[in-house]
């Protein structure tokens, strides 16, 4: 009984020992931070071509491989580390990536795939972890399938700016009710359809500026009163809709400099904030701009925004713009 006891004892300190040499080791060209609660694996090395398997803690809950050669990932490689909560791949060299790569991550809520060499990715991809931020941002992406996430998804933030995106992913985006933060900048999309946001009631943060969006509906926010943000700098608005913002009672900041604005209709900045970015529009500052220049003046709204025409009035500031200037009775 004494020599059972003894055996048992030492069978357990050998189990122990197995057990925490894995939990304790860390692969090649990484460096492994261990917590009560965390293990953090960083693997930052250029020269890395292969998952770094050998040597991974199983109890792994954080993972980053970035600017490295890496360009082959399986699900067979994160099945080793089922505890991944947040996996963060920037700079590396996948192209594609198979639809049971997730699967079995039941923990996993961030996943990072930023500036790597993605262009299509196959249906139900996303659909085997619980996640809440989904990065694609720079890749090669110009289209998406609208299966890639499930329909329960909780998805809060997503982005896939710097892409190659024509149209917004209208189909895509209708599984997503917990969206709170949209980054579709740096694209190619050329315009926001009538009710492309209503699925997103909870949408705060949009980002959707350097595309070549012309026009906005008069509906495009209609159903977003959530927003606070909305990013549209850097496109090609000529005009806006005067009540394209109206009920947008939270909102906080919008931008809509460097595009193509001349004047702005009665109403349009009837809204709850003074913070909106109107420079580098080409402002015709005739008659038409007195709506512009009672905003400016009245309200104080924090930009500076200046005349392009006409050319007496050249890179005159429209706040210090008299009736008279701008051809209105005194």
């Amino acid at each position: 009984m004494v020599k059972m006891r003894s055996w048992l004892q030492h069978a357990l300190a050998v189990m122990v020992v197995l057990c925490c040499r894995d939990a304790l080791s860390c692969p090649k060209r990484c460096t492994c931070h261990f917590s009560a609660k965390t293990t953090e694996v960083v693997c930052p090395d250029a020269g890395l071509s292969h998952f770094p398997g050998e040597g991974l803690p199983g109890n792994t809950t954080s993972l980053t491989i970035q600017f490295t050669n890496l360009s082959l990932l399986t699900s067979q490689h994160l099945t080793a580390i089922p505890l991944l909560e947040e996996l963060h791949l920037p700079g590396n060299k996948l192209s594609s990536l198979p639809a049971d790569l997730l699967k079995g991550l039941h923990h996993l809520h961030t996943i990072d795939l930023t500036d790597n060499e993605l262009r299509e990715l196959p249906a139900q991809v996303f659909h085997h972890a619980p996640l809440l931020n989904l990065v694609l941002k720079d890749n090669r992406i110009s289209s998406i399938h609208s299966d890639w996430l499930p329909n329960d998804s909780n998805i809060t933030w997503l982005d896939l700016s710097g892409n190659h995106l024509m149209k917004l992913p209208m189909a895509q985006l209708q599984s997503l009710s917990q969206l709170k933060v949209l980054h579709l900048s740096q694209n190619k999309i050329e315009e926001l359809p009538a009710g492309c946001l209503d699925a997103q009631p909870a949408l705060e943060r949009l980002h959707l500026d350097q595309n070549k969006i012309q026009s906005l509906d008069v509906k495009t926010f209609s159903r977003s009163g959530n927003l606070t943000h909305i990013f549209l700098q850097k496109n090609r608005l000529d005009s806006l809709p005067p009540t394209v913002f109206q009920g947008l009672k939270r909102l906080e900041y919008v931008d809509l400099s460097d595009n193509k604005l001349q004047f702005l209709s009665p109403g349009t900045l009837d809204i709850s904030t003074s913070w909106v970015e109107l420079t580098f529009n080409p402002w015709d500052c005739d008659g038409k701009i007195e709506y512009l220049w009672r905003k400016l003046t009245m309200e104080s709204l924090q930009s500076e925004p200046k005349c392009s025409a006409p050319e007496n009035l050249k890179d005159r500031v429209i706040a210090t713009l008299t009736r008279k200037e701008m051809g209105l009775p005194e």
